[in-house]
């Protein structure tokens, strides 16, 4: 028989999902709202939507003289990283069909770990595109696609690009496209009538890159899907759904740089703790992830949204 575990801080677990974590980093909400490690679980960031919030400074300094200092503003928002959690059951019957082997017990345990990092990037994903939908309207008039006629998507796009530019002196650099955006865009006769040949190869993103205002912008395309209904069967939904975000974002954001969304949590990782728990009635060990995480959008200056129909 298997040997059961003890309810504690699992640091090896932890460890593993803090790992894992690093190779869920390319996922579509880290490219949306990247992760900013913060020292405390509650404090200020930079809010990026008014004239002041794009100050240029006088960086000179008289000698003897003191510096121009940044600082926090009254008005400036607080975030606030509240705790998450999902948890996994290793049931006794899956430790016995595993076998006795340190090596298979570890393999199993590493498996719904695995589990609960995957459930939590559905989650973080979908709360995050909820986050921008719900600070984030819709432009007017624009993203009637199915209309090849009279609507060009290039040209849309472009117009979104140029308006977020001339409002806040930074080139957009990134777009995601939601599955059935990215369908209704790279058939669209117009964009193929840009392309030798592309009505019967099709067209990439980085092809799609190339003839944009931008031709650095970085396309990512919203595949994942989640179920709506659960404890009755499937219903499915795309996450990003038929939308266009175009947006600013830097590399390595900060509390204080205006990448238009971020996800703000206290722990490197985003990982706070793998614990181990017996559940006797259950007759299964419970493994427990938790970390705390506070979505932001800092700036609608930043950001446009097409809606395609």
């Amino acid at each position: 028989m298997a040997n059961r575990t003890n309810a504690a801080y699992n640091g090896r677990l932890t460890n593993y999902a803090f790992g894992l974590s690093q190779d869920l980093s390319s996922a579509l909400a880290e490219f949306i709202a990247p992760t900013i490690v913060v020292p405390a679980t509650i404090g200020q960031y930079k809010k990026y939507d008014d004239k002041s919030a794009f100050q240029v400074y006088d960086t000179s300094r008289a000698v003897g003289g003191p510096a121009t200092r940044l600082k926090f503003e009254s008005s400036d928002p607080f975030y606030n990283c509240k705790p998450q959690a999902l948890e996994c059951p290793v049931d006794d019957s899956e430790r016995d069909a595993a076998g006795d082997s340190g090596v298979a017990q570890q393999a199993l345990d590493e498996s719904k770990v695995q589990t609960l990092l995957s459930g939590a990037t559905v989650s973080h994903e979908d709360k995050v595109i909820a986050a921008i939908k719900a600070a984030v309207s819709a432009v007017g008039a624009v993203g009637v696609w199915s209309n090849a006629a009279n609507n060009d998507p290039i040209s849309e796009i472009d117009a979104q690009i140029k308006a977020i530019a001339l409002a806040s002196g930074r080139m957009p650099n990134r777009i995601v496209f939601g599955l059935g955006a990215w369908s209704y865009f790279r058939s669209h006769s117009k964009v193929l009538a840009r392309f030798p040949n592309a009505a019967l190869v099709g067209v990439t993103e980085q092809q799609a890159t190339g003839i944009l205002l931008n031709p650095s912008m970085d396309i990512r395309i919203g595949v994942l899907s989640k179920d709506t209904k659960f404890g009755v069967a499937a219903s499915k939904t795309n996450v990003v759904g038929d939308e266009v975000f175009i947006f600013y974002a830097q590399s390595n954001p900060t509390i204080y740089d205006p990448t238009f969304a971020k996800t703000f949590t206290g722990k490197r990782g985003g990982v706070t703790a793998v614990r181990t728990y017996r559940d006797e009635q259950a007759r299964s060990d419970i493994h427990a992830m938790d970390w705390s995480e506070d979505i932001q959008v800092v700036s609608t200056t930043l950001v446009r949204r097409i809606t395609i129909t």
